[in-house]
């Protein structure tokens, strides 16, 4: 039987006929990629653009899985989207998994003897990850919080215990986790560290990506505090108010927050943080004038002074006295820029 096969163009109407005579079988022996098929220098500089969409943030070290430690990486999972993070955790933090748009889950640790399991921070559409706030004592993580794209914070798992630390990357959003957990005497496996994994390629500009954290100063035990929450993703709001009660110590610390959105002068006044020692001082701020730097001292318990200056060339008084030997640490921003909300722990 002969058969024929016919070929068109709409761009070249001539017709092709070829029988079946004239075919030819061409098996296929092997299968390989498009990017296999370019040059070496091609390749490569695909392959560095393709590395360069993923960070650690803090940059990824490989210590020594010892003895009854264990590592989770979701690097194999970073391509894709987070939809919600699963958390257990009492005053340490027992597991921390994801869940992607997928369904599919991370390759982080999601069950524990210990602590609750907490409801999940679950991101609506187009919501990404951010920022991660955690605590670390030295030993163990002991608190974590999640800032999103959409300025929404989660609440602080665990306590603020320890040296706090941001993880964030400039234009990027979160993607995975790198988790090292270690085996406690009494609850089973716990968090000892946590990296983000960050991607480059899902927003074209990240909400306060150009925000600097200073370092932390101060004691590591206590209650910690997050204005961070109150901000949220503003441009507009500032500090407008300070008030301090203090002694020989700081005792506790409240702004008050502005807002200047659509020319208003909207006002949000913060809880107290700390107690209700010593005596009240308030440093109250003008139009235009802004906060720009902290200084003070603190020893390994508190924080024994503390004094603001403003864009204006004012400064506070001096709160506390000061007695206690103590480090002296300072926070300066330069005028074009001003401290706007602050972290804490407070006794």
């Amino acid at each position: 039987m002969n058969t024929t096969a016919v070929f068109s163009s709409r761009r070249f109407p001539t017709m092709i006929r070829l029988t079946s005579t004239e075919w030819q079988p061409i098996p296929i022996i092997k299968v390989v990629s498009t990017i296999s098929l370019l040059t070496d220098d091609l390749q490569a500089q695909l392959t560095e653009l393709y590395t360069a969409r993923l960070a650690y943030i803090s940059p990824l070290t490989i210590d020594p899985i010892r003895w009854l430690c264990m590592i989770y990486d979701d690097t194999d999972n970073a391509s894709k989207t987070i939809a919600s993070v699963k958390l257990r955790n009492s005053d340490y933090i027992d597991c921390i998994s994801l869940t992607y748009l997928d369904g599919m889950p991370s390759a982080s640790r999601d069950a524990g003897k210990g602590g609750h399991v907490q409801p999940h921070f679950t991101l609506i559409n187009g919501e990404h990850i951010t920022e991660v706030l955690s605590c670390f004592d030295g030993e163990w993580v002991r608190g974590i919080q999640f800032v999103t794209s959409a300025g929404r914070c989660s609440a602080i798992y665990g306590i603020f215990e320890g040296i706090p630390a941001i993880s964030r990357s400039k234009g990027g959003i979160l993607a995975g986790f790198s988790i090292n957990t270690k085996k406690h005497p009494t609850w089973d496996y716990l968090v000892t560290g946590v990296r983000g994994i960050w991607r480059y390629d899902a927003l074209p500009r990240v909400p306060k990506e150009n925000d600097v954290y200073s370092d932390y100063f101060g004691a590591s035990t206590g209650k910690g505090f997050n204005d961070r929450a109150l901000i949220g993703n503003s441009n507009s709001m500032y500090i407008s108010n300070i008030e301090v009660r203090s002694g020989s110590q700081i005792d506790s610390i409240q702004f008050t927050y502005s807002d200047s959105k659509n020319g208003q002068n909207d006002k949000i006044k913060t809880t107290r943080h700390g107690g209700s020692g010593g005596t009240h001082h308030q440093f109250e701020l003008g139009d235009g004038e802004h906060v720009v730097s902290i200084s003070g001292r603190c020893n390994q318990q508190v924080v024994t002074q503390l004094c603001f200056g403003t864009n204006l060339g004012r400064t506070s008084e001096i709160y506390g006295y000061g007695r206690w030997p103590g480090v002296l640490c300072a926070c300066t921003v330069g005028r074009k820029w001003e401290i706007f909300a602050l972290a804490i722990h407070t006794w």
